[in-house]
């Protein structure tokens, strides 16, 4: 097969901090980059000085802030390659991922997505990936299960790269938040999906990830779990009406019980008193049974499983004031120590007579 060219998109929104370790990364490339084009969407801290200083190394776009929404439209019109890669400001690649990636596209693929290690603000490793994929994946195992659940297991934005025949069908997309909750929701439909289960970059875990904020653009340490939920059925809406216009049926049960992540949100939802309304009616017993399936059914190696196991296992029985003690010491790594004194001193007294 003839070279393809690889386009990286790099979105930036005041992270002066970490732009430009992620430009760094995209430009030291075993396979180097055909273009990447740095978006800024506005940003009011020093990135456009950072950005500006690698000249005609990289192709710069500043904008007037426009929004997570908007931004990655516009690099995709201004690409050119075969794969796109969008590349958080705050993320980084390593210098072999391009390579890899390359390696296993062919035509049909919808996407490539690889394996992300995690570190903290700082760059220290946490001491896991995102997704931390147990073995290999073929896509043909991918496609059986997205036919039978109508989702599978796919990273963050960072960890993904997708083919112009894939986007040419979809895009402009505007998504309920940002492109890659709704661009991974919907791959399967379009194409392949690849995985390479060795790690081709970091994803960086910090208070501003879009995880951390809520409805009103708060920065939470415990994620809002009801506006998460909500976020993902809508992304489930756009999967089903992509689904309806190309002719290919989906599975017609809630698809939400069929992802960890939010059988695990819903739980924690139910312990904080916080949840998606349309969730009321579950009974706490019927979603750690989904939580099992899921863990039984789902791509986990055996000390993951084990772990998820023990995780609901431990949370769903727990009455709420020790459960939310436990849920801000799973979300406060920071301060961990602190989390399980507190957790150990509410023990004894609920235990005490």
């Amino acid at each position: 097969m003839s070279r393809i060219s690889i386009s990286i998109i790099i979105t930036n929104y005041n992270y002066e901090r970490y732009v430009g370790q992620a430009i760094e990364s995209a430009l030291h490339q075993t396979r180097p980059a055909d273009e990447i084009i740095v978006l800024d969407d506005g940003s009011t801290d020093g990135s456009r000085r950072v950005i500006s200083s690698y000249g005609d190394r990289i192709t710069p776009i500043f904008q007037a802030n426009e929004g997570i929404k908007s931004i990655s439209n516009t690099g995709y019109g201004h690409s050119n390659g075969t794969l796109i890669i969008y590349l958080d400001a705050d993320d980084v690649l390593y210098p072999n991922a391009l390579e890899h990636v390359e390696k296993m596209y062919s035509p049909g693929v919808a996407k490539i997505q690889f394996d992300l290690d995690v570190i903290d603000q700082n760059g220290s490793f946490l001491g896991r990936r995102y997704c931390n994929f147990p073995r290999p994946i073929s896509a043909a195992e991918t496609a059986a299960y997205f036919e039978r659940f109508g989702t599978y297991t796919w990273p963050v934005t960072s960890g993904n790269a997708y083919s112009r025949s894939f986007l040419e069908e979809v895009m402009p997309l505007t998504p309920p938040v940002s492109h890659d909750g709704a661009l991974n929701t919907i791959a399967p439909l379009y194409g392949r999906v690849e995985t390479i289960i060795e790690p081709l970059g970091q994803y960086r875990l910090h208070n501003r990830n879009i995880s951390r904020i809520n409805d009103t653009g708060q920065i939470n340490i415990v994620p809002d779990f009801a506006s998460r939920i909500r976020i993902r059925k809508l992304e489930f809406d756009m999967l089903r009406d992509h689904a309806r216009r190309i002719g290919k049926p989906l599975p017609q049960n809630d698809l939400l019980d069929h992802e960890l992540v939010f059988v695990n949100y819903r739980i924690m939802a139910r312990k904080l008193e916080h949840e998606d309304g349309t969730d009321a009616d579950r009974s706490l017993m019927g979603l750690w049974w989904k939580a099992i399936l899921v863990i039984w059914h789902g791509p986990y190696g055996y000390g993951a499983a084990i772990k998820h196991l023990v995780w609901v296992c431990s949370l769903t029985p727990l009455p709420n004031r020790l459960a939310r003690l436990l849920i801000h010491a799973r979300y406060s790594r920071a301060r961990p120590l602190s989390n399980l004194r507190k957790l150990l001193s509410f023990a004894r007294l609920s235990t005490s007579p």
